[in-house]
């Protein structure tokens, strides 16, 4: 089975260094960045917080959370898992 190792651009976010092995695992992965994208601005409005606010209490510019929230970035696992204990301390990522 051919592997499709192209860099994937999604609304601004790259993908590079993926590989899939059809369409269908590719839309899979853009979806769920797409969503957890989405996800962290809702949560963040919900909590009434600010993209200045968010980043300080993540110790990160604000830029990256607009990037991450624009879904032009991707947070790192760490970064993620750090967002989420700050947006919902009580979530439980795995049930």
């Amino acid at each position: 089975m051919k592997k499709d190792k192209r860099s994937y651009r999604v609304k601004g976010l790259e993908l590079s260094n993926l590989t899939f092995k059809n369409n269908t695992e590719k839309k899979f992965v853009l979806s769920l960045v797409s969503h957890v994208s989405f996800k962290i601005k809702v949560l963040r409005v919900e909590r009434g917080l600010s993209q200045e606010a968010l980043a300080e209490m993540a110790n990160v510019s604000i830029s990256t959370i607009k990037f991450i929230e624009q879904n032009q970035r991707s947070p790192s696992l760490p970064m993620l898992f750090k967002l989420i204990y700050i947006l919902d301390p009580n979530a439980r990522v795995w049930d």
